[in-house]
């Protein structure tokens, strides 16, 4: 694991021990099995066209604050308005400002599938995830072992939520595969650049994997959806490019125009 990603997961790993204190595994257990059934992430990138995972983002460890303030109601409905197949809530609060309440007023504003993002380490957090509103969590290949990513794969599907996988490299992409949808990040974990032909090489040798394949990150224009489409990617996570539009729900008909 790299520098930042151990200084997210230390940080968070903190945090985590206090959240346990308040409320307990069980007690969560248990609002996380009362909690609604959410609508079919996977799902969700079946069939023809664009479908896009709009996330909604106040801020990164590499770009600082991207929309402030983060009005995620307002959002929540306008980018489902404008077509989003699944909204994409930043819940990690010390690097990217976010927090387990935006997903839960996601979940209150919308009926499409949400996708808990954040560094997933515990399955303490995937019932979070769950009480909250999520449909699906991430589990990012670079901060897990094969054990961890299994276990918690076996969780999240027990708790009845969808897993998004996600590789960097090459090396990264078997343990990735394993989840309900494989997400191919076009960051560089080590430089923090990103590279769209990086990814669209990684995701070309998916082509027969039988699952949908999400290009993520540096996703910002008609060509960039077209050059993927191509490469195999059924969906695509477009975050920044929306949350620094005047007008995101706008900027996402523009982007799924590009059918």
């Amino acid at each position: 694991m790299n520098s930042i990603l151990n200084e997210i997961v230390a940080k968070n790993r903190t945090a985590l021990e206090e959240k346990k204190r308040i409320a307990p595994f069980d007690e969560l257990a248990a609002r996380a099995a009362a909690a609604p059934e959410r609508a079919d992430f996977v799902a969700a990138f079946r069939g023809p066209g664009v479908h896009v995972i709009a996330e909604l983002k106040q801020a990164s460890p590499s770009k600082g604050t991207i929309r402030e303030p983060l009005d995620v109601p307002v959002l929540a409905a306008s980018l489902k308005e404008a077509g989003a197949a699944a909204l994409s809530v930043l819940t990690e609060p010390f690097y990217f400002k976010g927090g387990l309440q935006n997903l839960r007023l996601a979940s209150e504003t919308v009926s499409i599938p949400l996708l808990r993002k954040d560094f997933i380490f515990d399955p303490y957090q995937i019932l979070e995830a769950k009480a909250y509103g999520a449909s699906a969590v991430l589990l990012i290949a670079a901060m897990l072992d094969a054990d961890e990513f299994t276990r918690l794969l076996d969780f999240a599907h027990r708790c009845g939520l969808a897993v998004l996988g996600e590789a960097h490299t090459e090396s990264e992409l078997e343990l990735a595969s394993s989840a309900d949808l494989i997400g191919v990040n076009a960051r560089d974990l080590k430089t923090f650049s990103t590279s769209l032909e990086r990814s669209a090489e990684l995701i070309a040798t998916l082509k027969s994997c039988g699952k949908p394949v999400v290009a993520e990150s540096a996703v910002r224009t008609c060509e960039d959806i077209a050059m993927l489409r191509t490469a195999g990617a059924s969906g695509f996570l477009i975050g920044e490019t929306l949350m620094r539009a005047a007008d995101p729900g706008a900027k996402l008909k523009e982007l799924l125009q590009c059918s």
